[in-house]
């Protein structure tokens, strides 16, 4: 959708969530008769109903609430509601326009503002955040908006937010990219491929597909900073019509414009100028998926406009993101360290998370299933994985994969969980909760469950 598009019709805004929230008070700071339909009983949504009403704006609840939304024009889609809904798709087949958040708060903000867009299976997370710390580094208002935290229409219209100094710094999910028409990134990031989401999209190929949505409107001129030592990630550039710009983690073979050479990360421009970045001693994040993250996160700095002695420095100083392989703890005595890695969704993550570590790992793993195949961890698990413990509705599905190859208990709660976790752990050991599931079956999302553990974590070495 277009800027000179938005005038005249009624939205419904589906999903009463952060980013539909986000979009409802947009569209009516810009004066369009909009309304708010969310199936969550309301008596689970008094305060959002209060918050809704006070800005004057008309919300519907619970599981007929959909049914009231024939007579609006345009749907904006929360993220967790798929197109394939009934309701959705009914509308869909009236001729009824269907965009998510991601693409209002695009058509809102300022032309001249720039736009990066992340996404991936993957590092999206860190590498965003990563980004924008390099940009904030050389001077430029980057705005940390999308899958990472405050909806993108938090910020759009905002005066701060205008001019080419701004760069809004998106990390775009498979579930966002699905809604999206005229959304343009100048430079867009791929961090890698892997199998995700397999109980929304069924097969692969369908999640990729959605992935590919971030590319529809961009050109020759455009930048798509992605991940050449993933098989995945190089299938998905084939034949593309934007300049690609690989990142990988090897040894510079003359294709790659991020890699490392004896010891440094390096990058390549697009005028063929090489710059030395920093060593990897001087890494501030464990494991070699960061480093990848690092490469991918400077080159993109540096394609917007980010100084090197900038990216040097932000590289050097970047703290990381809450919930990715985050430590919280250490327990005094034995230096057993405890991280959250809640952020870890899929399978993928975690193996990422278990390659971080040199030490023995005692792991909480589980959740709600996403229609994962466990049994390819199953070397990895037995190789890095002293004692495991399981909890959530898929401990059974993790303990018929993984029981035979590691000591396993299963734990009925968070603290459950970590109390048994400690009592596992020898010296020097790492307690990691790196889930591979969702965390849908016993919290609201990653970030409750993350903050559980590190609060029973906090409580436990207290007491120790």
């Amino acid at each position: 959708m277009k800027a000179n598009e938005l005038d005249g019709f009624t939205y419904a805004v589906l999903g009463a969530a952060r980013s539909g929230i986000a979009a409802a008070m947009l569209l009516k700071d810009l004066g369009h008769d909009v309304a708010v339909y969310d199936e969550k009983p309301a008596d689970r949504a008094t305060d959002l109903k209060a918050e809704l009403d006070a800005r004057g704006i008309e919300s519907h609840w619970g599981a007929g609430a959909f049914g009231e939304l024939a007579s609006r024009q345009v749907i904006v889609l929360s993220p967790g509601i798929p197109r394939e809904h009934p309701v959705v798709a009914e509308a869909l087949g009236r001729g009824v326009r269907v965009i998510g958040e991601v693409e209002l708060a695009a058509a809102v903000s300022d032309p001249a503002a720039r736009i990066m867009a992340i996404t991936g299976t993957n590092g999206k997370t860190t590498t965003t955040a990563w980004i924008a710390h390099l940009l904030q580094a050389s001077g430029l208002n980057a705005v940390l908006v999308g899958n990472i935290g405050e909806a993108w229409s938090k910020h759009a219209a905002r005066p701060e937010n205008r001019g080419a100094q701004t760069v809004f710094v998106a990390e775009l999910s498979s579930f966002q990219l699905e809604s999206i028409e005229d959304l343009r990134p100048t430079v867009a990031v791929l961090t890698n491929l892997a199998p995700d989401h397999l109980d929304r999209y069924g097969t692969f190929d369908k999640y990729v597909a959605a992935k590919r949505h971030l590319l529809r409107n961009m050109g020759e001129k455009d930048c798509l900073v992605f991940n050449g030592g993933n098989e995945a990630s190089r299938e998905f550039v084939a034949d593309l019509n934007v300049r690609q710009v690989p990142f990988h983690l090897g040894e510079d073979e003359g294709e790659s414009s991020a890699f490392l050479r004896s010891g440094l990360l390096m990058v390549r421009g697009l005028d063929g100028v090489e710059v030395a970045l920093i060593e990897v001693e001087e890494m501030p994040l464990p494991g070699r998926h960061n480093l990848e993250n690092a490469l991918a996160a400077a080159m993109a700095a540096m394609l917007i406009g980010a100084s090197p002695e900038a990216v040097c420095a932000g590289l050097r100083s970047f703290a990381g993101v809450e919930h990715r392989i985050e430590l919280c703890g250490t327990r005094e005595r034995d230096g057993v360290r405890f991280f959250n890695d809640s952020k870890a969704t899929n399978l993928d993550s975690l193996e990422k998370a278990l390659a971080s570590f040199d030490e023995p790992i005692v792991l909480i793993a589980g959740g709600r299933d996403k229609n994962s195949d466990y049994d390819t961890l199953r070397p990895l698990v037995k190789e890095r994985v002293a004692h495991l413990v399981t909890v959530g509705e898929a401990a059974p599905l993790i303990e018929k994969s993984w029981g035979g190859t590691v000591p396993f208990e299963r734990a009925s709660s968070m603290d459950e969980a970590v109390r048994r976790g400690a009592a596992a752990a020898g010296e020097g050991h790492v307690v990691l909760l790196s889930p591979a599931c969702t965390s849908y079956d016993m919290y609201a999302n990653f970030e409750e469950r993350g903050r559980d553990f590190k609060a029973c974590v906090k409580r436990l070495l207290a007491t120790d």
